[in-house]
């Protein structure tokens, strides 16, 4: 039972130290982020077990006899790609048996319940708020809630098969609460199947604010339940764009075409006249031109083609086309071709306040992304 309990006080100091730092990361939302936000809904099977004043067994003890089927129901909705809230609809089954008192005398009690529970949660990625977001198909999560919980419990003794209680029953001077509030606390792994459709595994402690579940009292003062769910969860439209006013006259907001410069035919150069009138440039000190490769900021990377990449960005102004560029399986998207690294770095700092956060500059050579070295800078 300390296992469960310490378990229950670190994922939930986890939970909500995670959700006042992206809370306080993220005060303004970024046009990336409102792309995000979608629903999810969900549907989990698994089993349930009990734990409190009638047992006596660990988890995978358990397994032999003392689980029951569960099953819930949840929407979720994302704010982001960190964090988002749900709601829940859960029926479960409880069993427990416990033969013996802790110092070997006889007890003989059986207890069994249904319970049914509807309430919401915060959810919270913490692959995405730990290691920044990414094409990754498996993350994990985190989820805190408050339900309403409602019970039918019995009390059995096991050798006789008597019902010493169960709810309705009516034995003058005794009465027992049939409905309380729970608090769960879950962590879960999720692996996205498609961009739609991902497989969950959860695990999580329903601690019930209340002893009377299983009309005992032996040293717990509330109930606790043990839940492990596998389930498939449907995304609608993750990266739908959400409407917006956009500001008019600019020429920044134009559509931004996207270049693939692997695919393109070069073409030969223009003939210019035989003399061209001598400019005369003044070029700032300490600046470093490189001639056989150019640097650029890069915004995005996946696994796969980006066919929706505009609707992605939408909203963020870009003052170059983006490229697509194609290499050891990888499909990178920069903007901006730049001979000196400052300028490219200005770039990058002036996406990153648009919302981009993953802007960086990288270097390309005929096509091919290459290192930076220190002399390049």
């Amino acid at each position: 039972m300390t296992m469960k309990i310490s378990f229950f006080r670190i994922s939930l100091l986890i939970l909500i130290s995670g959700i006042f730092s992206s809370s306080a990361v993220s005060q303004t939302q970024s046009s990336a982020e409102k792309n995000y936000q979608h629903w999810e809904l969900g549907l989990q099977l698994g089993f349930g077990q009990y734990y409190g004043d009638i047992s006596d067994k660990n988890y995978f003890q358990k397994l032999s006899g003392e689980s029951r089927f569960s099953g819930l129901l949840l929407a979720r909705w994302h704010a982001n790609d960190r964090y988002g809230i749900g709601f829940q609809l859960q029926s479960s089954g409880l069993y427990s048996r416990k033969d013996n008192y802790s110092n070997g005398t006889p007890l003989n009690l059986d207890f069994s319940s249904r319970v049914f529970e509807a309430g919401f949660h915060g959810y919270l990625n913490f692959s995405n708020l730990f290691w920044g977001p990414s094409d990754r198909r498996l993350s994990v999560y985190g989820t805190l809630g408050l339900n309403y919980i409602n019970w039918n419990s019995s009390l059995k003794n096991t050798l006789t098969g008597a019902v010493i209680y169960e709810n309705g029953s009516d034995i003058p001077g005794i009465s027992y609460k049939t409905s309380g509030v729970a608090i769960p606390v879950a962590l879960g792994l999720s692996y996205a199947i498609t961009d739609n459709l991902s497989i969950d595994f959860s695990g999580s402690i329903h601690t019930v604010l209340s002893d009377d579940l299983d009309f005992y009292a032996d040293g717990f003062k509330n109930d606790v339940l043990l839940f492990t769910h596998i389930g498939l969860s449907y995304h609608l439209n993750p990266y739908r764009t959400k409407r917006t006013r956009t500001p008019k006259s600019r020429l920044s907001d134009q559509p931004v075409d996207v270049l693939d410069y692997d695919n393109v035919t070069k073409k030969e150069p223009l003939s210019l006249p035989a003399q061209l009138p001598v400019l005369s440039l003044e070029t700032p000190d300490k600046v470093v031109v490189h001639k056989n490769f150019e640097f650029r900021v890069q915004i995005f990377a996946k696994s796969k083609p980006m066919p929706n990449l505009k609707a992605y960005f939408s909203g963020i102004n870009f003052e170059y086309p983006i490229v697509e560029n194609t290499q050891m399986g990888l499909y990178r998207y920069s903007t901006g071709s730049f001979q000196n690294f400052n300028e490219a770095a200005r770039y990058a700092e002036q996406l990153r306040q648009r919302g981009i956060h993953d802007a960086f500059v990288v270097a390309y050579r005929n096509d091919q992304r290459i290192s930076i070295t220190s002399e390049m800078k």
